[in-house]
C-alpha cells in the first residue's frame, strides 16, 4: 500500500466514524427529547386524570340539598382544638386562596388566578353518596346538642362525618358522630371533629325547627373530601386536604406543571345542558357571588379544565412558541401565557378536558 492509499483510506475511515459517530449522537438526543416530551405528555395526563376523578363525583351526597339551606352555607369545621374551616391561612403553595376565608357548602368552586403564575385553584367537595344521598330532619323535641334525634337513625356509624345546617341559617358546620343509639333513635356528636364550641351554632339551628342532617362518610374511608387544586412554585401540581383526613400538609399530585385554568359549564335555561362556558372570576360566579345566590350553583353541570405542562432536561433556544392559548375556541374566555426565553427551551404543551358534574346533571 502506497502513502497515498494508505491517507486516503485513513480519510475515508475518518470520514466514515465521524459520520457514525453523528448518527449516535443525534440518535441518542433525539432519545432524550422523546423521553422527556413522553413524561411531559404522561404529566399532563395524569393531572387530568387525577382531577376528573375528584371533579366528576363531586358534590354527592349534597347536590340535592338546596332546599335544606346546605348549598352556598358558610362551613365551619374544627378538628381537635384546630379550626378548619373558615381559614385564617393556608400554607404554600395556597397561600392566596382567600374563598376558605368563608367558604361555601358547594360541588366545585374556583378561584382565579390565586395560583403560581397565575394559575386557578379548584376547590372540590365530595361525600359518600351511599351513605348521603338523603338529609335526615333533625327533630327539635329531644335535640339537646351534643344529641340529636331523629325519626330514625338507620344508615348512621359511629365516627360517620355529618352537615347540619338548617334553611334561613347563614352558617352549616361538620360535626361527628360519637355513639348511635337506634333504639332512642338519638346519636350523640363527639370525636375529632366535634368540639364544645360548636354546641351553642348548634343548638340555635336545631332550635330553628328546620334543621337537617346529611351524612358525609367515615373518615376511616376517606370521607367527606374537601381538597384544593392548584400549581405551586417549582410548576408542581399540588392538592390539599382540607379536613386533614390523611394530611396536615399539601402533596404533589404531578410534577411540570405550570399553569392550570378552569371555567364553568352553566345550564342557563334548565334543559340539563351546558349552554355556556363561564370564568369563575365573571361577576355574578365568583364565590362570594355563588353564596349569596346559592340556586346558581347547581346551574354548573361541568367543569371545563387546561393543564400546561412542558418538558425538563433536554433544551433548545425558541423550541416553543412565546405565546400559547388554553381555550382558544373560545373567543373572550381565551388564557393566553406568556413564555419567556428561558421557558421557551422546554418543549410546553397545552391539555384540555370537559369534566361533567355528574350529581348536579342527577339534580336537573
Amino acid at each position: 500500500m502506497t502513502l497515498i492509499e494508505l491517507m486516503v483510506a485513513l480519510t475515508v475511515g475518518l470520514l466514515l466514524a465521524l459520520a457514525v459517530t453523528t448518527v449516535i449522537a443525534v440518535t441518542l438526543r433525539q432519545q432524550k427529547v422523546s423521553a422527556a416530551v413522553g413524561e411531559r405528555d404522561q404529566a399532563g395526563a395524569y393531572a387530568i386524570a387525577q382531577l376528573d376523578k375528584y371533579i366528576r363525583s363531586a358534590g354527592s351526597g349534597f347536590s340535592n340539598t338546596s332546599l335544606f339551606g346546605m348549598l352556598g352555607c358558610t362551613l365551619h369545621a374544627t378538628k381537635g382544638s384546630t379550626t378548619l374551616l373558615p381559614a385564617a391561612s393556608l400554607g404554600a403553595p395556597f397561600a392566596s386562596v382567600s374563598s376558605l376565608k368563608a367558604p361555601a357548602v358547594a360541588p366545585v368552586l374556583v378561584e382565579t388566578g390565586v395560583g403560581a403564575n397565575g394559575s386557578d385553584v379548584i376547590f372540590v367537595m365530595a361525600a359518600h353518596g351511599g351513605a348521603a344521598n338523603v338529609p335526615r330532619a333533625v327533630l327539635p323535641a329531644g335535640s339537646a346538642v351534643p344529641t340529636l334525634a331523629f325519626n330514625n337513625v338507620i344508615s348512621f356509624a359511629p365516627k360517620d362525618l355529618v352537615l347540619v345546617a338548617a334553611n334561613g341559617h347563614s352558617d352549616c358546620y361538620i360535626s361527628q358522630i360519637n355513639t348511635t343509639a337506634s333504639v332512642s333513635a338519638t346519636v350523640g356528636l363527639g370525636g375529632s371533629y366535634y368540639a364544645a364550641s360548636q354546641i351553642t351554632p348548634l343548638q340555635a339551628i336545631v332550635d330553628s325547627k328546620a334543621a337537617y342532617l346529611a351524612a358525609l362518610g367515615n373518615s376511616a374511608g376517606g370521607y367527606p373530601v374537601a381538597r384544593l387544586f392548584g400549581v405551586g412554585n417549582g410548576d408542581m401540581l399540588y392538592q390539599y386536604d382540607v379536613l386533614q383526613l390523611t394530611s396536615s400538609s399539601a402533596g404533589t399530585i404531578a410534577e411540570d406543571v405550570s399553569h392550570v385554568f378552569a371555567l364553568y359549564g352553566v345550564d342557563t335555561d334548565n334543559d340539563g345542558k351546558v349552554d355556556t362556558w363561564v370564568s369563575p372570576g365573571a361577576a355574578g360566579w365568583t364565590v362570594t357571588d355563588l353564596k349569596a345566590a346559592s340556586s346558581k350553583i347547581n346551574q354548573i353541570l361541568a367543569i371545563r379544565v387546561a393543564v400546561v405542562t412542558h418538558s425538563h432536561g433536554t433544551k433548545e433556544a425558541g423550541i416553543s412558541p412565546a405565546t400559547l392559548y388554553a381555550f382558544a375556541d373560545l373567543g373572550s374566555l381565551k388564557k393566553t401565557i406568556t413564555l419567556t426565553s428561558t421557558q421557551r427551551a422546554d418543549r410546553f404543551k397545552v391539555m384540555e378536558s370537559i369534566i361533567p358534574l355528574r350529581n348536579n346533571l342527577l339534580v336537573q
